[in-house]
């Protein structure tokens, strides 16, 4: 099933549950156009806060300079514009791989918690669930507590799409983190064994 986009966003946010089930069998064609919109938009709102910043930092400085007010607004005005297609291309390319990478290995661990429902579905259910972080991850203090919405909306994502029970998702989502945590122990407590103490006089 495929619905609008605005229909998505809205079912994401705030009837996740139902939304996930009507979307089990989307196709992944869908879901990366989903994806691939969102992250146009994400980029956007990006390049015009980062470009409003380097233009107004800008045209103050060509302001200084002597170029006067028209000169020193056609260099901002420039500065958003550029900004806004950097952030446009760069985020839709790292996005991509990030989700393509960040998926496989998220996979990997939901196929160890009972998963069998394929790779494509992993990749879906990552989409679906950064709605939130997509939406106000660019708002500096509000896109952290989305972090932990789109963490809460991939367990669920996760439950529904493989259809799994919340404990075995729940399990495939943070053992990855709980790995790198045990291991980052082990490398940092080997360092530090490794390092020899220093004698303070």
């Amino acid at each position: 099933m495929s619905t609008g986009f605005l229909d998505k966003v809205k079912g994401f946010l705030l009837d996740p549950t139902q939304t996930l089930v009507a979307h089990r069998d989307e196709s992944f064609g869908d879901a990366m156009r989903y994806f691939i919109l969102f992250l146009v938009i994400y980029g956007v709102l990006t390049g015009v806060v980062l470009g409003l910043l380097m233009g107004m930092l800008g045209g103050m400085a060509g302001a200084q300079a002597g170029m006067g007010a028209l000169g020193a607004g056609g260099l901002a005005a420039l500065g958003v514009l550029g900004m806004v297609i950097a952030s446009i291309i760069f985020i839709i390319i790292f996005g991509v791989i990030a989700l393509f990478i960040g998926g496989v290995l998220l996979h990997i661990f939901v196929y160890i918690a009972g998963g069998r429902k394929g790779l494509t579905t992993t990749v879906r259910a990552v989409i679906y669930s950064l709605t939130p972080n997509l939406i106000f991850g660019w708002i500096p203090l509000i896109g952290f507590v989305a972090g932990f919405w789109t963490l809460a909306l991939e367990i669920l994502a996760i439950k529904e799409l493989h259809e799994i029970s919340t404990t075995r998702a729940f399990i495939a989502v943070f053992l990855p983190a709980i790995l790198l945590a045990v291991i980052a122990f082990f490398i940092l407590a080997a360092l530090v064994a490794v390092t020899p103490a220093t004698t303070y006089y």
